[in-house]
């Protein structure tokens, strides 16, 4: 009963909930509007193909001149502040914000927070920005009021507003009113000012930045003055919608119709007002005379130019960029879609006056080879889809050239000229994009069986040739010499027809349906062994990992570069052999442990560019895991990107204490295990083979109950023969049993400690980790540390500056399948850490969705 009180209280009080609510009310009141008129939108499509093509073509220019009015609203309320902001980059930001306002709550308002990622490289600090976009906002709700005022009062006078609009018009001087006393407020540090800075304190240092600037005057008027002229186009174009459909066109309904929709857009909880706007202006519009046909047509025509065509430029804004997604995934989409169809198309029938003209022009034979070519290029189409998603360059010449031949094909077997469309469009986006596709593999580093080919292909033909040699004469009415059995097979394999060759029999039916198997398999088998990336192994010897090793004793800097010498690692040195990066290869990711080891930040960077250069050769993406913060400028300067994906803990011994009420826990539980004859023991040397089986059965029940496997890349494993070598630190009855133990790893940062693995048998008592732990700060403490690595916490620490960010913070927060993240950050924040942040570095946002399996993959050894 509980349970359901607590839920209805937050479904009472969801805003986001009612807002939902509203917005699907009203789309279910434009469905059920539609569904009810179903005659009259035969009547609406009708009036649609009538309309006059030049009004249509002043209607799409006005869209521009919205468009472009809008960007220089921004251009305007950025040098209000003594900003400059370039028009390109003002009209990106509306498209981009007026897209995504679709999709968030309050839409007209939430997108100004959006995309200032871009804005903030310029220069310009993100107080700026959110001030900027503040006046944005301002003006375009100010200039409708005064627009609204005088033709508002005119329709009074003439009686011709009705309640709706009077409701509407009042809710926009409420909300102007509400605006000048909320940023009145904030510019005096009052109530507006406290709740905001309260709801989200990191608000108050942008809060300030904007108290403190400085208003151009003349700039705030200019962009009240476009933000007019843009009313006005809106007018326009309402007005144009009843010209170009043959209407008698209404100056104030067209003025009057305008504002109550922009009053809807700003009102709107979501979706920007979809189906609400479309049903209020067909009814205003009827109140001016218009027969609801002609009003729902003219609504629809400038919903077109108002918003679908904005809304379109948005899509087109996201596009064009160089990192998009969509745009990194759709050619290879295209390509896979275009595979299928070229398989489907050639095996159905081809309609038959199109066949009839292509045989009138070509040979029959021409034609069924055209057939047989699209079906295997349709098949290799399906395969190098998989391989333009990798950014493989082979795959893209594959494909540009498969794409081209698919077009003659598709021609020439039966004049299929949409399949030819869609392969021009598949070979277009491969063209545009061309710059995605990079990776190469190396002659060197390429493992193919050429002599498996060889031989492949000499089986397929050899079987042919026997096979049509000693085949019975009835299967196919021939009697085939060995000069005939050459020829049948290469007849077949390269799909000439021949009427020689048809079978009678099924048994030679399934004799060529298998030759024309076999030969697809091997083609198929041959492009996969092109395009695919192979690292050759052993790729390190031993005496790489001896002068790896050497050169972190050296140079070494850093908790992890203990792991970069492991075995499961590989080593990529420079020329010198002076410094080195340490990688794992999973398909078509090299992925990097942190920094190369160096001995100067220069070197650092030369490493890091020689080895971009020889993945992109060897066809690999590079990314960098676990770099820490001040690195990541040196990542910048090649046009890497960086995301946070944790923070490390890091533990001050020298004021390190269990003493003390903050420790009391720990404390209690130290006291209570010794008191019950637990001890903490300190295994410095060479281990005894006993003690390293009891860990192990200690480490193998850990994973059992965890139902976990050993993990490797930025820790180690189980290993008995490294560990023997390490000193071990443990929890132990009086019976010698070890309850949990850790062992500590060298670490490279002066006067530091790091401690690998450390596991705890299923029996143990509570408070056993928390004992270890502490005794083993202690203990490092006493053998003259100044500190300790604790280890990351993973996803902990990200502050949600973009999209990216903010949906993982989010998923941080809230969702459950990331609650063992946060539980290990509250854990280790009970020795009171300090936390540094450690980050992704990756090329394109593209690879964010790739790196997190790769990364599992490696680690899990797969």
């Amino acid at each position: 009963m509980h349970k359901a009180k607590s839920f209805l209280s937050r479904l009472v009080y969801n805003k986001f909930f009612w807002q939902f609510f509203l917005a699907v009310f009203m789309l279910g009141m434009a469905i059920f509007f539609i569904r009810a008129q179903h005659l009259e939108l035969l009547q609406i499509r009708t009036q649609l193909n009538t309309a006059v093509p030049s009004f249509i073509i002043i209607g799409i220019i006005l869209t521009i001149i919205y468009i472009i009015a809008q960007g220089q609203m921004y251009v305007y309320s950025f040098k209000a502040l003594n900003v400059k902001l370039s028009l390109v980059n003002a009209i990106k930001l509306f498209l981009k914000r007026n897209l995504i306002s679709i999709f968030l709550p309050a839409g007209g308002f939430s997108s100004l927070i959006f995309f200032t990622t871009e804005i903030e490289e310029e220069g310009i600090s993100k107080s700026k920005i959110h001030l900027a976009s503040t006046v944005f906002a301002f003006c375009g709700i100010l200039s409708v009021v005064i627009v609204a005022i005088p033709v508002l009062g005119i329709a009074i006078l003439s009686t011709k507003l009705g309640n709706v609009e009077l409701v509407s018009f009042l809710f926009l001087v409420l909300l102007t009113a509400f605006l000048i006393v909320v940023i009145y407020s904030i510019s005096k540090k009052g109530w507006a000012y406290t709740y905001l800075s309260k709801i989200r304190p990191s608000l108050s240092a942008v809060l300030d930045d904007m108290v403190e600037e400085k208003i151009s005057r003349k700039h705030f008027w200019l962009t009240l003055i476009v933000s007019i002229g843009i009313e006005i186009t809106g007018i326009a174009h309402l007005y144009i919608c009843m010209l170009a459909l043959g209407f008698q066109a209404s100056l104030p309904a067209a003025i009057i119709g305008y504002i109550v929709i922009v009053i809807l857009l700003i009102a709107s909880p979501f979706l920007r007002g979809l189906g609400t706007i479309e049903v209020s202006l067909t009814f205003i519009l009827g109140q001016f005379g218009f027969p609801i046909v002609a009003a729902a047509t003219i609504t629809l025509l400038f919903r077109f130019f108002e918003f679908w065509l904005p809304l379109l430029g948005g899509i087109i804004s996201f596009i064009i960029r160089k990192d998009n997604i969509i745009l990194r995934l759709l050619p290879a989409f295209i390509i896979l879609v275009l595979g299928v169809v070229n398989i489907i198309s050639s095996i159905s029938p081809a309609i038959p006056t199109r066949l009839r003209l292509v045989k009138d022009i070509l040979p029959e034979d021409l034609i069924v080879t055209s057939n047989a070519l699209v079906l295997i290029f349709g098949l290799i189409l399906v395969m190098v889809s998989i391989f333009l998603l990798q950014g493989s360059k082979r795959a893209w010449y594959i494909a540009i050239s498969l794409t081209l031949f698919s077009i003659i094909g598709h021609l020439l077997k039966a004049a299929d000229y949409e399949e030819a469309l869609l392969a021009f469009v598949a070979g277009s986006s491969l063209f545009y994009t061309r710059d995605n596709y990079k990776l190469k593999p190396h002659p060197k580093f390429v493992k193919f069986g050429y002599q498996v080919v060889i031989y492949a292909i000499l089986a397929v033909f050899a079987y042919g040739v026997l096979g049509f040699y000693f085949i019975e004469k009835r299967h196919f009415g021939v009697e085939f010499k060995f000069v005939d059995s050459v020829k049948a097979v290469l007849k077949v394999i390269f799909f000439i027809d021949d009427k020689a060759l048809h079978p009678l029999t099924k048994f030679g039916s399934h004799f060529e349906q298998s030759i024309y198997a076999a030969s697809g398999l091997v083609i198929l088998f041959i492009f996969f062994s092109l395009l695919k990336p192979y690292f050759s192994k052993p790729y390190n010897n031993e005496k790489d990992f001896l002068d790896a090793e050497d050169l972190v004793k050296k140079d070494g800097s850093s908790a992890l570069d203990y792991f970069k010498t492991y075995p499961d690692k590989f080593i990529y040195f420079n020329a010198d052999r002076t410094a080195f990066i340490s990688f794992k290869i999973t398909r078509h990711f090299a992925l990097v442990l942190e920094d190369p080891v160096a001995a100067n930040l220069h070197d650092k960077m030369e490493m890091v560019r020689k080895f971009e250069e020889r993945c992109e050769e060897n066809g690999f993406i590079a990314a960098y895991y676990r770099v820490p913060e001040e690195s990541l400028d040196f990542y910048r300067t090649i046009g890497k990107k960086s995301i946070p994906i944790g923070e490390e803990a890091v533990l001050d011994l020298t004021k390190f204490t269990i003493d003390g009420g903050k420790m009391k826990t720990t404390r209690s539980a130290i006291n209570r295990l010794t008191g019950e004859g637990y001890l903490f023991k300190v295994y410095k040397g060479q281990q005894k083979e006993g003690l390293l089986q009891k860990m192990q059965t200690v480490s193998d029940n850990w994973l059992r109950d965890l139902n976990q496997k050993e993990v490797a890349f930025t820790q180690g494993i189980f290993d008995k023969s490294i560990l023997k070598n390490q000193t071990i630190l443990t929890i132990e009855d009086d019976e010698e049993k070890v309850y949990a133990f850790l062992n500590l790893v060298p670490d490279y940062v002066p006067g530091e400690a790091t401690y690998d693995l450390i596991r705890k048998e299923t029996d143990a008592p509570n408070g056993v980790l928390d004992m270890l732990l502490a005794k083993t700060f202690l203990y490092l403490k006493e053998e003259g540390f100044t500190s300790v690595n604790m280890g990351l916490a993973p996803l902990s620490g990200i502050e949600g500056i973009n999209v990216t960010q903010k949906t993982i913070k989010y998923a941080y927060d809230n969702l459950k399948a990331f609650a063992q993240f946060k539980g290990l950050r509250k854990y280790k924040e009970k020795f009171y850490p300090d936390w540094k942040k450690k980050y992704l570095i990756y090329s394109h946002n593209y690879h964010l969705l790739q790196v997190p399996n790769a990364l599992k993959r490696i680690s899990e050894g797969s």
